[in-house]
């Protein structure tokens, strides 16, 4: 598999084409809800007749410190915005939740609201406190960032509303220190998700801490058939069982991301992979080829069907949406803007196209022999592109060897040294490039005596 013989891959993937590297396809700017304010969260309504409307949380961009709602009637974010609910606590994120043909909206400090379609109105009862609402067992739940899970009295036979205005609450080892960062339903149980711990809450059982490891960004919980999330140690996934760490082949890049992030992970989804939003990174490993660099934006990707990595760079993906109905992603942006991912081959804003900048680094090659010098005379890169091929004894000296096309280059390369690096670069804005292979030929082993 390439993805063995890759060293480092940047803005591209290993799903499209199994056994080769494909660069990403691109994005494109749907809607700006508020210009130059954050996106803080989006939500989508959906009536049983079918009836859709999108909402979009941000601020409302004339000095005053509130956060709004937004509605957007139009499929994919692509229509303007609208103020809907207005004058909420500053900069905290709105979370949204579909129950009874209303749709809920909760932030922890207001009262909560529910929305029928035209106007929004108090949920009697409901708990102010309450922020991440979860639908589960005919019941609304809400958890407060200290650990107390309210719920609501069950949905009436009309499926309309609460069979009564009744909220009940428990503790789910409230006030031990630790925050509070989410709740979601997975495989028949809740599942709430604190700093440093993970508690499983099926509606009758007394949870216990017995997962040790949480995270400090419920934006980073992701649903793709198993729960994925960041924690300070790395990325996690979790099925019935205790979370596994898979992150370790990204690790230098988690590394390099600064504390502060730590809160401000995003995570999202398509039908196949896992988006992790870890923000700037510097590489910090001295060991590493690129020690001392700078990547902008970084998006870790994860295909949870190949098991590969890959790395994304240039979006600034701050909350993200996955809409199931139609199979299409979204991110919202800290300058307000909302983003449709997996469209055509370059990151397009209006009238501004940005090419994708694509890179490859094989694995250095030593053929068997670190310790010895070694001739190596041809190199053909295998694939689709029309790319800078570099060669050179090391990272640093890496140099461009010609510009090939036609599905294959080869190159010349006439260099002495212990060790062969190979790389590819290209930025493109239609056709993505495809690197299928590497292989090194007419190599010739020195003797110690040269």
């Amino acid at each position: 598999m390439l993805n063995r013989q890759v060293k480092h891959a940047l803005n591209g993937e290993f799903s499209t084409k199994l056994g080769s590297i494909t660069g990403r396809k691109g994005s494109l700017v749907q809607s700006t809800v508020v210009a130059a304010q954050a996106v803080l969260n989006m939500g989508r309504w959906i009536k049983n007749d079918g009836t859709t409307k999108y909402f979009a949380v941000a601020d409302d961009g004339l000095g005053t410190p509130k956060v709004d709602v937004y509605v957007n009637g139009a499929a994919s974010f692509a229509s303007t915005w609208a103020k809907s609910l207005e004058d909420w606590t500053t900069a905290i994120a709105i979370y949204f939740v579909n129950f009874a043909n209303k749709f809920y909206a909760f932030n922890g400090v207001e009262a909560p609201q529910a929305y029928d379609g035209s106007s929004w109105a108090a949920v009697t009862n409901a708990p102010a406190t309450g922020l991440y609402p979860e639908v589960f067992n005919q019941r609304m739940y809400v958890l407060a960032k200290t650990g107390i899970l309210h719920y609501s009295d069950v949905i009436n036979s009309a499926g309309t509303d609460f069979t009564t205005t009744t909220w009940s609450n428990r503790g789910i080892n409230p006030n031990d220190g630790q925050v509070s960062r989410m709740l979601k339903r997975h495989r028949g149980r809740l599942v709430v998700f604190k700093d440093e711990s993970i508690y499983r809450y099926d509606g009758t059982n007394e949870p216990e801490a017995t997962i040790t490891v949480g995270t400090h960004s419920g934006k980073s919980v992701v649903l793709l058939n198993d729960l994925y999330f960041h924690h300070p140690s790395g990325i996690y996934r979790m099925g019935v069982g205790e979370p596994i760490l898979i992150s370790r082949a990204v690790k230098k890049y988690l590394d390099g991301m600064t504390v502060a992030n730590w809160a401000n992970v995003a995570g999202g989804r398509d039908l196949e992979n896992v988006y992790m939003w870890i923000g700037d990174v510097t590489i910090a490993d001295p060991l590493e080829h690129d020690y001392g660099r700078v990547y902008t934006d970084v998006v870790l990707v994860h295909n949870v069907y190949a098991n590969t990595w890959t790395v994304y760079s240039n979006w600034n993906a701050r909350t993200w949406f996955y809409d199931e109905l139609a199979g299409d992603t979204y991110f919202g942006t800290a300058a307000g803007k909302i983003v449709k991912i997996n469209t055509n081959y370059a990151d397009v804003d209006g009238a501004t196209t940005n090419k994708i900048h694509f890179e490859v680094v094989f694995t250095p090659e030593v053929s068997g022999f670190p310790e010895k010098d070694k001739e190596w005379n041809q190199v053909f890169v295998i694939g689709r592109y029309e790319s800078d091929v570099l060669v050179g004894d090391s990272y640093l000296n890496m140099e461009v060897k010609e510009k090939v096309s036609e599905e294959q280059g080869l190159i010349n390369a006439g260099i002495t040294c212990k060790e062969l690096w190979v790389g590819v670069s290209e930025e493109y804005s239609d056709t993505p490039p495809r690197i299928d292979t590497l292989i090194l030929d007419k190599i010739n082993l020195l003797d110690d005596a040269n």
